[in-house]
């Protein structure tokens, strides 16, 4: 009888023990679940506040009246100095640039010359033109099919991502209030005269993006720098890389990034999510 006891109460311990494990399984698992479901919760939260942040800088950049573009303009911010809306326990970072300080690599009048002042070596960059010439009127389709033009490597590419555009269609003009140094060196091909109008850009505090900032507010002004040809440049843009990333308050880390390019109805070019 004793033996008997003996067994149920070992019996009776292992269907507990196997129930305890059961049960620590099943909290477990649930326990994932609500991690996983509050991750997915704050992700699809994260990327609609940041298409907000996008909205929101096209929506500005579409108010812009104004006959010129500029670096001091109220949508002109980048990461180290964004816009912000906080929504909450959340906020959102947003800012754009001009796409039309950059070279166009689908320019008509794209040349060998401008790629090579950009740093390019010579026998990529008449690589560079043949392959463009090679797409006929599709020119380059996406950024990355540089990558197919032999001689292209990461370390080219990333030193000329920032310099150059496709989203432009054919045009050829860059803004001459916006353009890098890199981009007036490329379309100029005279660095003093590059520096002429970075240095007339600057005004009197020597700083870009100021109130004080020399602008070219028509393209008659283009001529206050003798020797510059009026036809390589506008001062009006219609085409914007707009950014935006959505953060928790708390922790302030990252939870979406996005990247766009639109003209200023604000029909998309390039949507890119991080």
């Amino acid at each position: 009888m004793t033996a008997v006891r003996g067994s149920i109460l070992i019996l009776t311990l292992w269907v507990l023990i196997i129930l305890a494990l059961l049960s620590a399984g099943i909290s477990y698992r649930a326990s994932g679940d609500i991690r996983i479901s509050r991750y997915e919760s704050s992700n699809l939260k994260g990327l609609y506040l940041a298409k907000a942040g996008i909205l929101k800088i096209l929506a500005d950049i579409s108010k812009d009246t104004n006959s010129y573009d500029s670096l001091n303009e109220g949508w002109n911010r980048d990461e180290a100095r964004p816009n912000e809306l906080k929504f909450g326990d959340s906020a959102v970072f947003y800012g754009a640039s001009d796409e039309e300080s950059r070279l166009n690599l689908n320019s008509s009048n794209l040349k060998k010359e401008n790629l090579i002042r950009l740093g390019i070596q010579d026998e990529l960059s008449q690589a560079v033109i043949d392959y463009k010439l090679k797409k006929q009127d599709k020119g380059f389709e996406f950024m990355e099919e540089l990558f197919l033009i032999d001689g292209m490597t990461r370390e080219i590419y990333s030193s000329m991502e920032s310099d150059v555009t496709i989203y432009r269609g054919t045009e050829p003009k860059v803004n001459i209030n916006t353009a890098g140094e890199n981009t007036l060196r490329s379309i100029i091909g005279d660095e003093i005269l590059a520096g002429k109008v970075l240095e007339y850009r600057r005004g009197e505090d020597d700083l870009e993006g100021t109130e004080d900032d020399g602008i070219f507010k028509a393209d008659s002004d283009i001529s206050v720098i003798e020797g510059l040809n009026p036809a390589l440049f506008n001062v009006k843009s219609n085409s914007f890389r707009a950014w935006s990333a959505s953060s928790s308050t708390e922790d302030k880390k990252i939870i979406k990034k996005i990247t766009a390019v639109a003209d200023r109805d604000s029909r998309i070019f390039y949507w890119r999510e991080d």
